[in-house]
């Protein structure tokens, strides 16, 4: 009876912990219009761990963060992600980092609820910070 109960509880700890973790993985801050479509182009990336995406008008900031495992060719997925963004939207000037500063302010950023104009300066203060950390 002892080990029923103690299964009981790790099969439901586990299924609780196993809810939580989708929870916030995927961002899209500003023009929600092509929300759908980043979220699946984002899916399809295994090694993409969490994503927060800025956008407005014709610029877009894709912030992700690298599964830890894929941590150590981080440059390379960047690349990859960044030439997928670029054939998918030829019209927008996109920017992908897999830099968790950038990530971070890109969340900041949602949280301080930007709007307009000051979502497109914070697109190029992050794109010249990503360029100064490199």
């Amino acid at each position: 009876m002892r080990q029923l109960q103690t299964v009981l509880l790790l099969m439901l700890s586990i299924s609780i912990l196993s809810g939580c973790t989708d929870k916030e993985k995927f961002i899209v801050y500003g023009s929600p219009q092509t929300e759908a479509e980043l979220e699946r182009v984002l899916k399809e990336e295994d090694y993409v761990e969490k994503t927060t995406v800025l956008q407005h008008d014709d610029k877009m900031l894709v912030a992700v963060q690298i599964k830890p495992w894929d941590k150590w060719k981080k440059a390379k997925l960047e690349k990859k992600l960044q030439k997928k963004f670029d054939k998918l939207y030829p019209n927008k000037e996109v920017f992908v980092s897999a830099d968790y500063k950038i990530y971070y302010e890109a969340n900041k950023a949602k949280k301080d609820k930007l709007e307009g104009e000051k979502i497109s300066d914070k697109i190029k203060e992050l794109k010249k910070l990503a360029k100064e950390e490199a």
